[in-house]
């Protein structure tokens, strides 16, 4: 009997090429680390059935199914989600924003529902050559696999209509940027049960806010903020559905899957303390010089230099 030795620079990359030449019902023999390479040892279906395997040790994707399937039985609605989530949601927003998380903590928080439908990722991508993403990783510790359909420029978006018992969340992050714009995402848009959700990181310089917000005011459904545990949020990122027009329905921050979201609260953004003067003075070290010439930066830009920046 033959098996074959996969290697890849790391376990996404090796198993994706087990799915790729064995198919989903692959048999997962062995995995090793070696000289720098992750080695999976696998066998296809019909080889499996003749050469018996010794029972695998539960790994850290099925103790967490076998969690989220006990919490989906019991609990109720996640408070990180709307009332009710679309049939189909597709994040847009600037790179960098963190969508591919967010669509990973949108599946986990539906899984934990005890009566929402199941999750369906869907990451486009312009090419067949294209690797798997930060999606493809978080989606296998939930024991789901994304959808990678192929949408050259100019080709209108083919997707099955959602089944009654799943939601889709598609994830444009793989695809350029011409092909993310209102314009193009228009027939995505109109398909019945379809909801654009804006994703915008929190400590964004005003003039994004003004770029995105007459980008995609009448288009998008709602705002979410995200990497709200880099940078708090912001008078001007609160500002942003009043500016936009659109509703901020969730903020999101941590670096887990799970908890990482929370409904957006109405009120503007909470002011901070204040502090005596003379504390601050004692406690802060010297402020550097700063040369004439150079513009003091927005203050979003100094309290948040973890931010991310597009501009």
């Amino acid at each position: 009997m033959t098996r074959l030795t996969i290697r890849g620079a790391d376990t996404a990359q090796a198993m994706d090429e087990v799915l790729r030449v064995l198919g989903p019902d692959a048999l997962i023999l062995s995995t090793r680390q070696h000289r720098g390479l992750v080695e999976i040892e696998a066998a296809s279906a019909d080889e499996a059935d003749l050469t018996p395997a010794p029972r695998p040790e539960p790994s850290f994707a099925a103790t967490l199914l076998s969690q989220l399937a006990a919490r989906r039985g019991g609990a109720g609605r996640a408070e990180g989600l709307p009332p009710h989530l679309p049939r189909r949601v597709v994040l847009v927003g600037p790179p960098g924003s963190g969508r591919s998380l967010l669509a990973a903590r949108l599946a986990a928080a539906s899984l934990r529902l005890a009566d929402a439908p199941r999750p369906r990722l869907i990451a486009p991508r312009p090419d067949s050559l294209t690797p798997p993403g930060v999606l493809s990783r978080h989606a296998r510790l939930m024991g789901l696999v994304p959808d990678r359909p192929v949408w050259r420029p100019g080709q209108l978006p083919t997707l099955p209509a959602p089944a009654p018992d799943e939601v889709q969340i598609i994830d444009l992050s793989d695809l350029d940027a011409d092909a993310q714009q209102p314009d193009a995402l228009a027939p995505l848009a109109e398909l019945p049960g379809t909801a654009l959700w804006l994703v915008i990181p929190t400590g964004l310089h005003p003039d994004w806010h003004d770029r995105l917000s007459a980008t995609w005011a009448g288009r998008a459904a709602m705002i979410v903020l995200t990497r709200a545990d880099l940078c708090p949020p912001t008078a001007d990122d609160m500002a942003l559905p009043e500016q936009s027009g659109l509703p901020l329905g969730l903020i999101a921050a941590g670096t887990g899957l799970l908890d990482a979201l929370s409904p957006a609260m109405t009120a503007s953004a909470p002011a901070p303390e204040p502090e005596p003067a003379a504390i601050a003075a004692q406690d802060e070290p010297p402020a550097r010089p700063r040369p004439d010439d150079m513009p003091a930066p927005a203050p979003d830009q100094e309290d948040c230099d973890v931010a991310p920046r597009l501009f």
